[in-house]
């Protein structure tokens, strides 16, 4: 059952940004992976994140390589290109993704903190 306010869209879930710190004690192993721009990386970005960025010659090898056991969250400025890349997630079978809807547009506008360090490495999948 998908949580309220979300919309279930076969393995994609929506839910508010607003929400991240009810999802992350609900999935502590869960990834965190903002698909911004290097520049929108370097303004400021959730703590805790990893980051792939949104040019598809350098997001392809690394999605494919999320491990399929952990829940990912995905993020970007304010929703368009999360929701692309949670798309091609469930495309190559991931089974639990959650698209952070309102992006960081969102959490920035409700006073929400910014980190400013090094990107949390993907655990690779091991096939």
């Amino acid at each position: 059952m998908a949580p309220a306010g979300s919309k279930n869209h076969g393995q994609v879930t929506e839910i508010s940004i607003l929400q991240l710190d009810s999802l992350q004690l609900a999935h502590p192993d869960a990834i965190l992976l903002d698909v911004r721009s290097d520049e929108e990386w370097a303004a400021g970005h959730l703590s805790g994140a990893s980051y792939v960025s949104f040019d598809w010659d350098h997001r392809k090898d690394p999605l494919s390589g999320i491990p399929w056991e952990r829940p990912v969250f995905v993020y970007c400025e304010a929703g368009g290109r999360s929701g692309v890349v949670t798309e091609e997630l469930r495309l190559i079978g991931h089974p639990h993704i959650i698209d952070l809807i309102g992006g960081i547009e969102q959490w920035v506008e409700s006073k929400k903190p910014l980190a400013f360090d090094e990107p949390v490495p993907l655990a690779q999948r091991a096939d």
